[in-house]
Formats: structure tokens, sequence, C-alpha cells
């Protein structure tokens, strides 16, 4: 398995995971966090199909703290988007990766 398929199933993995921190209260702020994922080196295209192929959203590579991905993992609207974003995060960092939280308000 290649570094963009073992990206993809380890994005799979922690988005499965992640959607079992939804709840039905979906009340707080609109809100568009995300989660930053840094790959550097990594061919723009390869990764983002890897982001596709996994279910999640990505538009481009962007700068934001560096050069990563803003992923959308969705999961409601307010409070379970949060949840869900939190429990992505925390499962690509036990794996390795180098992520960050972006939270912004909408």
């Amino acid at each position: 398995m290649n570094k963009y398929e073992q990206l993809t199933t380890d994005l799979k993995e922690a988005y499965t995971e992640a959607l079992k921190a939804k709840t039905n209260d979906d009340e707080g702020t609109a809100n568009l966090d995300k989660t930053f994922l840094k790959l550097k080196g990594w061919r723009e295209n390869q990764v983002l199909e890897a982001i596709k192929n996994a279910g999640l959203y990505c538009r481009r590579r962007t700068e934001w703290i560096g050069t990563g991905y803003m992923i959308d993992t969705g999961g409601g609207q307010g409070n379970n988007n949060t949840r869900v974003r939190d429990k992505f995060l925390k499962i690509l960092e036990s794996k390795g990766y180098d992520v960050i939280s972006f939270d912004q308000m909408d």
C-alpha cells in the first residue's frame, strides 16, 4: 500500500469513528470548523484524491499555518460539527499526522 492509499484508509477510519461523536443535540453556533492537515512534499492531486476517496471534502491545498489541506468533516451545523471535527483530529494525531484545528463561526 502506498502512502496515498494509506492516507485514504486512515482518513476513512478516523471519519467513521468521529461520526460516532454526533448526538441528537446540534445546537450551538453555526460554524465552519475544519481540520488542517499538513503533508509536506506530498502531491496535491493525489492527496485530494485520497481525501475524496475517504468520503471527505477539501477544495485545494492552501496556505494557513504552513501549507496543507483544510478538510471538512461535516457532521452537523453547530456543536455536532465541532464534536466530529475534534474526534477526527484526535484520531489523526494518534496516527502520527500533523493536524491543527480551525475554528470559525459562520
